[in-house]
């Protein structure tokens, strides 16, 4: 049986964390915004910022279950 991995959730142990971090991966679509005529897709840079919430919650999700 064969078992993919998804790059974007590796290390996170929370489900919200992992599902936080899978929807900051459609900021890589802002790259394409490089492309003449495609400024639009630079828009997209701002799921970026879902890497830091998907930490952050992966942090809260850790301690409470250290102090569990």
């Amino acid at each position: 049986m064969k078992q993919s991995i998804d790059i974007t959730t590796i290390g996170f142990e929370s489900a919200a964390a992992r599902k936080t971090a899978q929807l900051a991966a459609l900021a890589f679509l802002a790259v394409l915004g490089f492309i003449p005529g495609w400024q639009r897709l630079f828009g997209f840079s701002g799921f970026s910022g879902f890497f830091g919430v998907a930490c952050i919650i992966e942090m809260v999700h850790r301690l409470k279950n250290r102090n569990a």
